[in-house]
């Protein structure tokens, strides 16, 4: 069966639509909702701030009034959020999809030790 005519089969019975391919998810692990201040290191004497959204073991999505291309290397200060996030950590990583305001970031290390505490679900 040609692939156009079982996606069609697919979004006519409501399994596949064509919006979800446009953003199709390449994530690893579960997306945890957050809310805290982040630093973005772009290079040497350049930084922005902005807000992480989301994280995950592979990546995260930040928020930010700076517009940056796909494939920017960045790196990411996260401070220390009461509960959470004992120590600052920085993470390297790069941009994998930019839909300014937002764009989400992919680890340049998978599943980073430091985010631990960070993913776990909050404490109240």
């Amino acid at each position: 069966m040609p692939i156009a005519f079982r996606r069609a089969r697919l979004e006519n019975a409501g399994i596949l639509s064509s919006q979800s391919q446009k953003h199709a998810e390449r994530r690893w692990g579960v997306r945890i909702e957050v809310d805290i201040p982040v630093q973005l290191e772009l290079a040497p004497g350049r930084s922005l701030s902005g807000r992480m959204r989301n994280a995950s073991v592979s990546g995260a999505l930040i928020e930010c009034s700076h517009e940056l291309p796909m494939f920017t290397p960045l790196r990411i200060q996260i401070p220390v959020v009461p509960q959470r996030v004992p120590a600052p950590i920085q993470l390297a990583a790069r941009v994998v999809r930019a839909e300014h305001p937002q764009f989400a970031v992919e680890w340049r290390e998978f599943e980073p030790a430091a985010l631990a505490a960070l993913l776990q679900p909050a404490q109240h």
